[in-house]
């Protein structure tokens, strides 16, 4: 038996032993030419022994798959792994494919080098072992296919351009965007995104993908017909045996619900509720990122406006009729001063006006020529009841700082108690 020399040390019939095991055994030389190869092994190949011998593993006829089904390149082939590592490898899963039927023939693989007296590789030994009748006979793709979860798997590469090409989908993500399987096969996960996709969101999967690491973030995504809608992602590398990441599968949970939910409840945290204007809390979030986001310094101004003796209408007219004379200015006020502009029912009858891209002379302006309408037009509170009011306002200039907005408001408190003081119904700036 050519290739098995110098391998019985205590004179036991390998030959024999080795017919007649049931595991699978091939022998290569250096070149990966095949000198030998048990019974076990031909029926395994589904060869016979003339269409095997001398045979090279560049072979183009041979063809193995990874556990994953993707075919595997001539350098993975367990033995060039070895004569690439000089070291032996073991409990490999392959699959092997034959020709002559769809059917795939699953072996537990093990291959270990052989050294001569110099230390270089002289043959390698492959072993393997049928296992296709111990595969599970639960069929995962099927629970795949019918899980509620939305799974998708793409390539692992390439990251840049087009991105990894979707190489799997199961029903539920067909359901969930109107697209069927055929339709995202082989194109890219971005097809889904639109224009109010985060850029950060993808930026973050984006480098998770490159560094090959798992991430979970939550996206918005749009169906096929251009309906948006919120995942739950949880993205993660696949490795195939030689610990590479072949594929990255996404489980994904439609979120839409909940995020709707959620933005109704900051809704409610931020805004108030009578007249529908932003809060304290909701007024302090945007004001930082407006002035971030301004271009020009001293281009944005703050006013505090105050109903002139608001408490007359509650005491005169009722509660409701003073809810009412709340509303009514605030439609006023929305009118005047609507984005990009900010509003802010600061507490009672006091309310925050941010003015952006205004500066404190134009902003005096507009506030003089909103006093004067709101003094000079009818409030009806009611059917049969009808009043006037006035409102007195103080101005000032919103600056740089991490403290900017609690400067102006402090500033403009100071401006509004002097129009309070030299007779209300008007505007006062604050002194710089």
């Amino acid at each position: 038996m050519q290739g098995l020399s110098g391998m019985n040390p205590d004179n036991i019939d390998l030959t024999k032993l080795i017919k007649s095991l049931k595991e699978g055994v091939v022998v290569h030389d250096v070149s990966t030419k095949i000198l030998y190869a048990n019974p076990s092994a031909l029926d395994i190949l589904r060869l016979t022994e003339e269409q095997v011998l001398g045979k090279s593993a560049l072979d183009p006829e041979w063809r193995f798959i990874d556990s994953n089904y993707k075919l595997l390149s001539h350098q993975d082939y367990p033995v060039n792994r070895v004569l690439a590592k000089q070291k032996e490898i073991e409990n490999l899963e392959i699959g092997i494919c034959d020709s002559t039927s769809d059917s795939v023939t699953w072996v537990l693989c093990n291959a270990f080098p052989q050294f001569n007296s110099q230390g270089n590789i002289e043959q390698i030994v492959v072993s393997f072992l049928d296992i296709t009748s111990q595969k599970t006979k639960i069929s995962f793709e099927d629970i795949v296919a019918h899980a509620n979860d939305v799974i998708v798997v793409t390539e692992a590469s390439p990251i840049e351009s087009d991105g990894p090409k979707i190489v799997y989908v199961n029903n539920a993500f067909c359901d969930l965007t109107g697209y069927t399987a055929s339709e995202v096969i082989g194109k890219t996960p971005r097809i889904l995104q639109g224009p109010d996709t985060s850029c950060e969101v993808k930026k973050r999967v984006r480098k998770a993908l490159s560094e090959k690491t798992t991430t979970r973030e939550r996206i918005l995504n749009y169906t096929k017909s251009g309906v948006p809608y919120w995942l739950d992602m949880n993205i993660f590398p696949l490795m195939d045996e030689w610990g590479e990441v072949s594929y990255f599968a996404a489980v994904e949970r439609d979120a839409t619900l909940q995020v709707e939910k959620e933005q109704k409840l900051k809704v409610i945290a931020n805004k108030d509720s009578l007249t529908g204007l932003y809060n304290r809390r909701g007024f302090y979030e945007l004001a930082y990122k407006k002035i971030i986001s301004q271009a020009k310094e001293n281009q944005m101004a703050l006013a505090i406006l105050d109903i002139d003796f608001f408490k007359k209408i509650n005491d005169s007219f009722g509660h409701e009729c003073g809810d009412t004379a709340l509303v009514e200015l605030v439609g006023k006020l929305n009118e005047e001063f609507g984005e990009p502009n900010l509003l802010c029912r600061f507490g009672g009858e006091e309310f925050l006006i941010l003015l952006t891209e205004t500066d404190l002379e134009a902003a005096k302006v507009k506030l003089e020529s909103f006093r004067k309408g709101v003094a000079s037009s009818p409030l009806n509170l009611s059917s049969d009841v009808s009043t006037t009011m006035t409102v007195s306002l103080g101005l000032a200039q919103v600056k740089s700082g991490s403290r900017a907005i609690e400067t102006a408001i402090k500033n403009a408190d100071k401006a509004l108690y002097e129009a309070k003081r030299t007779g209300r119904n008007k505007v006062c700036i604050a002194k710089s």
